[in-house]
């Protein structure tokens, strides 16, 4: 016997089984709708920011970064497109941050260390083999 796992949809709440997607198959199918009407707007409108196109197509503004971030929307092939920096919210088009508050973040990690004086060492948290034993 086989137990049926099942949820509340995030999008609609309806109920439905679950599944990789984590939605029911109705907001899976509108989900997918919004990509295409994205998708064909901008091989058609490739210098499009983030913000022109989501004033174009109604798809909001959050939902054009998840697909960025999950490169569904390449940002090689869409000069424009960009999605904000976690920390200062500066547009982006790669990684989580970017390369000033990077920067920023290494420098301010190293003040940390030198000032409490403890440098990550090679190896830190295992133990070392002596005599044969661990």
């Amino acid at each position: 016997m086989s137990i049926l796992m099942v949820a509340n949809c995030p999008g609609c709440g309806k109920v439905f089984q679950k599944n990789l997607r984590n939605l029911c198959q109705d907001c899976v199918s509108n989900l997918q709708n919004e990509f295409d009407v994205c998708d064909r707007y901008l091989r058609s409108n490739r210098k499009a920011t983030t913000e022109q196109l989501s004033e174009a197509v109604g798809v909001s503004v959050k939902q054009i970064i998840i697909w960025i971030k999950d490169k569904r929307l390449p940002v090689t092939d869409y000069p424009n497109l960009t999605y904000p920096c976690n920390s200062c919210r500066e547009p982006i088009r790669q990684q989580e941050m970017c390369y000033p508050c990077r920067s920023r973040l290494t420098k301010d990690i190293r003040e940390m260390q030198e000032k409490d004086g403890s440098r990550v060492q090679q190896g830190f948290g295992f133990r070392s083999r002596v005599g044969g034993r661990f």
